[in-house]
């Protein structure tokens, strides 16, 4: 426990050294070349694939079983981020660490146990961006600073900023999708900023990273982070020395459907996976009115058009479950209409 504790403070030390300092002058920062920025955390319910018995299995995240969240959630990471207001109220992440003067920041800090998952747009066939899905922990302080030449990167140097006046700001400390009465109680409440504020905040989450593998912590994912794919080149008039364009509504447009998906895709995906349970039941009538019912919300969807006609022209045999025309289906869809099913429904269309 103390080892953990630590190490973090280590890693605060490191960060107000000239290392550190050149690390981020050097355009080098974790922001810049992850291009992943902090969100505030919003629930995700989708359906994920996991891996159960050495075969992929598609499954809604929150009825994942805690053995089942733990290995879909592979990848672990402590990141920095660093972000100025704008002058449309937002933060914009930045290779910074050195403040200006009468300028108002946000330093997060998140431990991540997470899955990268990306987010696709399925009306242009194109990668809108990707999500950081997981639970952790975050500790966080939007700070205005009223002197130029502060180390901004460093919270333990805030705490001291803070308490010489240079400082002004607030402390928040946040628990994402670990759920436990323990962690409840060790969450701290701290009433300022200051250095024994921030340690005594680090070593509460240090001890609360520590109970995620308990038996009776339950784990709850969030998106966590977001990365956007769609660039463009700011060139458009200055209003206060920041660059406006359209693109930049655009941009923000682009992270609202990463953060919270497209409705009208993940509807067409549920109830092709719908349709396709009936089809496996046998139940062509069903199985027909869903993937009507789909092409309805989402045309272009797939190939659910084609599969709910070619239903329809051997409506009459399917009729009849043992029919040898269910044989013949099965393989007309696997050989020909299988584009971009998952590997479920491609597995049971084999096994059919």
């Amino acid at each position: 426990m103390k080892n953990i504790f630590y190490l973090l403070i280590l890693c605060l030390a490191f960060m107000s050294c000239g290392t550190q300092k050149s690390f981020f002058e050097g355009r080098k920062s974790s922001v810049e070349f992850k291009d992943f920025e902090p969100i505030d955390p919003t629930e995700y319910t989708k359906d994920v694939d996991i891996v159960v018995d050495s075969a992929l299995k598609h499954k809604n995240i929150k009825l994942l079983t805690k053995d089942e969240t733990l290995s879909f959630l592979n990848n672990e990471t402590v990141l920095v981020y660093i972000g100025q207001e704008s002058i449309e109220g937002g933060f914009s992440y930045l290779p910074v660490t050195v403040s200006a003067k009468g300028a108002t920041y946000k330093v997060v800090m998140d431990y991540m146990k997470f899955a990268t998952l990306a987010k696709y747009d399925y009306d242009d066939v194109k990668v809108l961006g990707f999500s950081r899905v997981g639970v952790g922990l975050r500790l966080s302080s939007q700070i205005t600073t009223k002197e130029a030449g502060i180390n901004i990167g460093d919270l333990l140097s805030l705490g001291i900023a803070v308490k010489a006046g240079k400082v002004t700001g607030r402390l928040a400390i946040e628990v994402i999708g670990i759920k436990s009465k323990e962690v409840t109680t060790l969450l701290p409440f701290p009433s300022e900023i200051n250095q024994t504020t921030i340690q005594n905040a680090m070593q509460a989450l240090a001890t609360i990273k520590s109970k995620v593998y308990d038996k009776d912590t339950d784990l709850y994912p969030q998106v966590m982070a977001i990365k956007n794919e769609l660039k463009f080149e700011k060139t458009g008039p200055k209003i206060n020395n920041t660059q406006i364009t359209i693109a930049d509504s655009l941009i923000n447009d682009n992270k609202l459907k990463i953060q919270l998906g497209s409705t009208k895709a993940e509807q067409a995906k549920k109830m092709e996976r719908q349709a396709f349970d009936f089809l496996f039941e046998q139940n062509v009538d069903a199985a027909i009115q869903k993937l009507e019912e789909c092409n309805k919300v989402f045309p272009t969807y797939n190939s659910v058009y084609d599969i709910a006609k070619l239903l329809k022209k051997e409506r009459q045999n399917l009729t009849d479950k043992k029919s040898s025309k269910w044989n013949d289906i099965y393989k007309t869809i696997l050989n020909q209409y299988s584009w971009r099913l998952s590997e479920e429904i491609i597995g049971k269309l084999k096994q059919k």
